[in-house]
């Protein structure tokens, strides 16, 4: 959704649809993979920007479908915030989310998250580190002034009013052949820093001097925040905190095929007495159960531990009606690499178990 070409000055790189082609292609070939869980992003840097494609298999064929792009600038800037709401338009492909977040303070922001499928599940409360980068719409310049830090929500944009604490000039490139030259400023705002990347005929000429660390900055734009930094930089991370969190979210919402990347290709499902071997055939049992499950209202899910002897302390996942009913709970059994190698789903009454406070 953030594909802002035109804030680097490489909106020729996309002019033509052959031209958005060739520079997937080239991102695909040449840049980095990012696996997600439901598909993969396809990272390269040009310079001081970044374009970043999205991609997934179609079921139907197991061909890779080109989803779109995004765009992101070379940032250190890193929010820690909470998603207040999730603000996906309807029309959005699955590998891409829109929501808006806050921090400690009481403003609030919408954010383009990139890469949003290397996490397990994105839900009101969470918490998430994003790397931040500012497309402006409109921006002005001040050296004379106090800058309130402010941070503003609108529609699918934000206002914001900083400080600038550097401001330099970036450069693109693709291999050694330069390309253009655009604004990155680093500003500081009460939500946290984030880094403007604008060409200079944005800034009014009455402006242009005042770019530099100290002026004050105020700005129309949209936010790109990137999912994929820290431990998430090459992608999903398996580990029983983040399987379980993937469950949950299919259990609630759906998507079995989500599930894909966390198993082992010999992992073993097991719901009462049926149990089915190899990734794909627990994926269709998986469905089914869900099915089920959803005709009866159980997808309701709280984590739980078990209390039974031999078993105490061990994690599970509770299945129910939501009112404090649990009529399954979910086992895991995991390799040394955090993926699953067997998924049990039972009501066996020798499992006894608590939820988690």
């Amino acid at each position: 959704m953030a594909a802002r070409l035109d804030c680097f000055g490489l909106s020729e790189l996309t002019a033509k649809p052959e031209d958005a082609f060739r520079l997937a292609s080239l991102a695909m070939a040449e840049g980095t993979r990012i696996p997600g869980y439901r598909g993969d992003y396809s990272r390269m840097r040009i310079g001081d920007a970044e374009v970043i494609f999205r991609s997934m298999g179609d079921p139907a064929t197991g061909e890779e479908e080109l989803l779109g792009m995004d765009t992101h600038g070379a940032t250190h800037c890193v929010w820690s915030c909470t998603v207040v709401k999730d603000l996906t338009p309807a029309e959005a492909d699955p590998m891409s989310r829109r929501v808006l977040v806050r921090t400690t303070g009481e403003d609030r922001a919408v954010v383009d998250l990139v890469c949003p499928e290397v996490l397990p599940d994105i839900r009101e409360g969470d918490s998430l580190r994003l790397g931040m980068t500012g497309f402006p719409l409109r921006v002005c310049y001040e050296t004379e002034g106090e800058s309130s830090g402010v941070v503003e929500a609108q529609e699918d944009t934000v206002l914001l009013q900083g400080t600038v604490k550097d401001a330099k000039v970036g450069e693109t490139y693709l291999g050694m052949e330069p390309l253009t030259k655009f604004l990155s400023v680093t500003v500081t705002t009460r939500m946290g820093d984030v880094e403007l990347c604008h060409p200079m005929e944005l800034v009014a000429e009455s402006e242009r001097d005042s770019v530099k660390p100290g002026a004050v900055v105020s700005a129309y734009c949209t936010l790109s925040g990137d999912c994929a930094v820290g431990e998430y930089a090459g992608g999903v991370v398996f580990d029983e905190d983040r399987d379980f969190a993937a469950l949950t979210a299919f259990f609630r919402r759906g998507g079995a095929q989500r599930l894909l990347p966390l198993l082992r290709s010999d992992c073993a499902c097991t719901f009462l007495e049926n149990r089915q071997e190899g990734a794909a055939n627990a994926l269709t049992l998986l469905e089914l159960v869900r099915e089920d499950l959803a005709d009866a209202g159980l997808c309701a899910c709280a984590a739980g531990r078990l209390t039974s002897e031999g078993n105490r302390g061990r994690r599970c996942l509770l299945l129910g009606d939501g009112e404090g009913n649990y009529a399954f709970l979910v086992l895991l059994e995991l390799d040394s690499l955090g993926r699953v190698r067997a998924l049990t789903i039972t009501n066996d009454p020798r499992y006894d178990f608590e939820p988690e406070a």
